[in-house]
């Protein structure tokens, strides 16, 4: 492992560069007439021994890879006055800033097939190391200023044997197993992110369609319907000609067929299906004014979801209120469930009424509803999914019913205008960055029955002044309050210490109170006891 005094000491140049973030700064630097990048911890961060690990790890890993189309690894600068990387100066655009100047490049087949096989080639490498890169995004790409080769930059999320985060992750190309709380991370999950990045290319700059139909087969939700390798990906860009001879009739064949079934419900009477609709059939409520459109779950339970409309729908807005049943081709539903989406980015939605009926709300159902200001969740709902309110920025007031026993991943990130929360006796588990980026939470009221909590629940929530665990806590999440700048005092009811790792960051100066009689035991256990611990 390289080291020297200072980073800069041989350096004839220094020039600060945009971009970096609240704790790294970027620099170009000159050594005997040759550009290098710098990235350097802010001196604030650099006596923090977690910020200082994760520079040896992406350095570890960095140096070790051997390929041209990864930016390359020379120096780790780790001295008490500073903490730096040093890598190759790559002269060119990132993939983001490139679309911008060159949106008609990829029209070109070759072009597209030249870039996935070189980014592909350079996962590949990262996988051969047992990595994943987990971070996969436009800004992190970069296409040289010469021939335009790609080059994979920014291995700081990347990880080898330790559990993934999701502090400082794109969400907008994370996979669902990195939301989740499920941590299931493989090489698929670096798949999933190359296939949103070429739906997002496709949406401005539309691609051949093989090429389509190839990235949606990357972004697929379930792990097991993405390529399972880049190998594959590779073998699928060396023959593409020959495996879609025939796609172009496969869907034809196909569009006709889903026009075809989707039709049929409408066949049957102004705004109602027709006889013998089945299980998937969808179809509008055209009783209610909100004009929401339906899916049905199961015909003998009578059930029925609420899904997302069609693409180019006017999004929902205002006040929804969800009925307890719908009639449909002659039978009685009811709403039992919100599917995954149903309401994404429904920016102007103010408030909605749930029905008695309601079980489940599915992952993002309400991602980016900006102005619904309250949740008043019914108690029949048994499970919420991932990200379900993630960036309601206006969300005040939230009812969770006792019957959901887990808060899901993220499920209330940057809810920022949140203030405070109460969950009922029969929560046990909150699990990652549930209330992560609340900014503004200051009261949390946790229930006796709750046992855990995952990794950075409470993460950035600055206005957090102190809360309480409860006694059957078992088990607390690395990063909990980390970014917690206003938290004085964290109360322990556990006569048991929780297992912990790093829950708070060295800087932290408030007080852990426990019970008396387990002030010793805290005092000894690992990760509590290099806090001040009192009774």
């Amino acid at each position: 492992m390289s080291t020297h005094g200072e980073a800069h000491d041989d350096f004839t140049q220094l020039i600060k560069l945009n971009g970096g973030s609240h704790v790294h700064t970027f620099y170009k630097i000159c050594r005997d007439g040759k550009y290098f990048f710098m990235k350097r911890l802010r001196p604030e961060y650099a006596s923090q021994e977690y910020y200082r690990q994760t520079f040896r790890k992406e350095y570890e890993l960095g140096s070790s890879l051997q390929s041209e189309y990864i930016v390359r690894y020379y120096q780790l600068v780790d001295v008490p006055t500073e903490c730096s990387l040093i890598m190759d100066y790559v002269n060119g655009s990132t993939l983001a800033d490139f679309l911008r100047n060159h949106p008609d490049y990829f029209h070109q087949t070759n072009h597209l097939r030249k870039f996935l096989q070189q980014l592909c080639l350079a996962l590949q490498e990262l996988h051969r190391h047992q990595a994943l890169h987990l971070d996969l995004k436009p800004s992190n790409i970069m296409l040289t200023a010469v021939n335009n080769d790609v080059r994979l930059i920014d291995l700081g999320c990347s990880y080898t044997d330790a559990r993934p985060s999701t502090i400082g992750l794109s969400r907008h190309f994370a996979a669902p197993e990195q939301l989740d709380g499920s941590y299931d991370v493989d090489a698929r999950t670096d798949i999933y992110a190359l296939g949103r990045i070429l739906l997002e290319m496709d949406a401005t700059s539309p691609m051949p369609k093989h090429f389509r139909e190839m990235a949606r087969r990357c972004a697929a939700e379930q792990k097991e319907n993405r390529f399972q390798s880049v190998d594959e990906i590779l073998d699928f860009l060396e023959q593409p000609h020959r495996r879609h001879k025939f796609l172009p009739i496969v869907l034809t064949v196909a569009v006709f067929a889903a026009i075809l079934i989707i039709s049929l419900p409408f066949w049957g009477g102004p705004g109602w299906g027709s006889e013998g609709a089945g299980v998937g059939s969808t179809f509008i409520d055209t009783s209610n004014p909100d004009t929401l459109h339906l899916q049905i779950l199961s015909v003998a339970d009578r059930q029925v979801a609420v899904v997302p409309p069609p693409k180019g729908s006017k999004p929902c807005s205002g006040d929804i209120v969800l009925p307890d049943s719908v009639v449909y081709d002659g039978r009685t539903y009811y709403i039992t469930a919100i599917a995954d989406s149903a309401f994404f980015g429904c920016h102007e939605l103010d408030n909605i009424h749930f029905p008695p009926t309601l079980l489940t709300i599915g992952h993002k159902a309400f991602d980016g509803c900006l102005r619904l200001g309250s949740i008043h969740l019914p108690p029949s709902v048994v499970s919420v999914g991932h990200d379900a309110f993630f960036n309601c920025r206006s969300l005040r007031h939230v009812a969770w019913p006792a019957s959901a026993t887990e808060v899901p991943g993220t499920c209330f990130h940057a809810c920022t205008s949140l203030k405070s929360i109460t969950l009922p006796e029969g929560v046990t588990v909150i699990h990652q960055d549930a209330f992560c980026d609340c900014r503004s939470l200051e009261d949390v009221d946790l229930p006796s029955t709750l046992q855990r909590i995952d990794r950075g629940a409470f993460y950035q929530c600055t206005s957090l002044h102190a809360i309480t665990l409860p006694s059957g806590i078992t088990q607390l999440g690395e990063y909990l309050f980390y970014g917690c700048k206003n938290l004085q005092e964290i109360r322990l009811l556990a006569t048991t210490p929780p297992y912990i790792s790093q829950i708070v960051e060295k800087s932290f100066r408030g007080v852990v109170r426990v019970p008396s009689a387990s002030l010793e035991a805290y005092k000894k256990a690992p990760g509590w006891k290099r806090l001040k611990v009192t009774k």
